[in-house]
């Protein structure tokens, strides 16, 4: 591989994409318009799981859960949960809260503690409400003496993060998704079709050398669009950016090689640009909805939940919001990141054997 060659042309695809305002508008501007949007327009989100540790097995532990379960359908009993691993479940957001009950020491009384993420406040505030409302419930029930359930409760975060915290790195993660996909898949179709890969066909630079630089610009594009994002939702907004955030360049640059490699082989199999954005669409717009970006994936049915956690978009959303909202590290992000790596290779090696340099060939 030619190293200068390779990038002269890393700058001039940087170039081009620079020069493509439109380009620049759904790779920036937009996701700036679309976070200002949801975070002012964005309704109230219903529902969410809670998972109960009872290691109290009192009667008014029974009770109480009882009653969640009638009046909360996200509620999971697990007595085999332990305290530490459910509010870990909790900060990583696998599931919204966590109540913990063990007995008071007194007859049959119970310690309810209610953990919950600032950085789901919604849904937070929803569940907060259901579960005082059953303490309290069975506490009244309970004939005389002192409360049956002493209920309180604590968030595993920081009380800085909102809504908006969750939702700015899915935004991210959505910029990220379309630039690659449609930025590479509608490309190489329309150069295909207009000749210039027949063409290039024909010069001394490899296949390889020439989609690297297309590979590189693009990485340049998506270390920009995550500090502009990251800088636009502090500023604006006063959203928590984590003091981890760095962690969230290399999950953006391995989620770039993944929907970069999707979108190219959308490209090798499609016949004309129009197809292209089609298909693009048909797959990506399905994904926003289902990987976590708007609202927690906790919150989905089961069965889309787990059809979730089959999506790139879900590692990328995911591993971003680690970094930059819950402060993790490197360590907490190492799935996100070889998902992301093991879909790229999969999906690279299935375009390089549909490739097509001329139309029809």
């Amino acid at each position: 591989m030619n190293l200068r060659r390779l990038a002269l042309t890393t700058r001039a695809q940087l170039q081009m994409t620079f020069r493509n305002r439109i380009a620049l508008f759904w790779a920036i501007a937009f996701p700036m318009i679309l976070l200002s949007l949801l975070g002012v327009l964005f309704g109230h989100t219903n529902g969410g799981t809670v998972v109960v540790v009872n290691n109290a097995h009192t009667q008014s532990a029974s009770t109480l859960i009882r009653v969640l379960e009638r009046k909360h359908s996200g509620v999971e009993v697990d007595t085999g949960e332990t305290r530490a691993k459910a509010i870990h479940d909790v900060k990583n957001g696998n599931h919204d809260a966590a109540l913990v009950l063990t007995p008071s020491g007194t007859g049959d009384g119970t310690t309810a503690r209610l953990y919950y993420s600032n950085a789901s406040a919604e849904q937070a505030g929803i569940i907060r409400g259901v579960v005082s409302g059953a303490a309290d419930g069975v506490s009244i029930a309970a004939a005389g003496g002192s409360p049956a359930i002493a209920f309180s409760q604590s968030a595993v975060d920081s009380s800085s993060l909102d809504y908006l915290d969750f939702l700015l790195p899915g935004i991210i993660a959505i910029a990220i998704m379309t630039s690659s996909v449609f930025g590479l898949s509608t490309v190489m179709v329309d150069w295909r079709k207009r000749g210039i890969l027949r063409r290039l066909k024909l010069t001394p630079m490899p296949l390889g050398e020439f989609l690297t630089s297309r590979v590189l610009a693009s990485l340049v594009v998506t270390v920009m669009q995550v500090i502009v994002l990251l800088i636009f939702g502090r500023v604006v907004f006063g959203i928590h950016v984590a003091s981890s955030a760095w962690v969230a360049i290399p999950v953006a640059l391995v989620g770039t090689l993944a929907f970069l490699a999707f979108g190219f082989f959308i490209g090798s199999v499609v016949a004309n640009p129009e197809t292209a954005d089609a298909v693009s669409n048909a797959i990506t717009t399905p994904m926003m909805f289902l990987s976590g970006t708007f609202f927690p994936v906790a919150a989905l049915p089961a069965a889309l939940a787990a059809v979730a956690k089959v999506l790139p978009l879900y590692y990328l959303a995911d591993g971003l919001r680690k970094a930059t909202v819950r402060g993790l590290g490197l360590e907490a992000v190492a799935v996100n990141i070889a998902v992301l790596a093991v879909m790229a290779l999969i999906f690279a090696g299935i375009s390089l054997r549909t490739f097509q340099w001329e139309p029809g060939t």
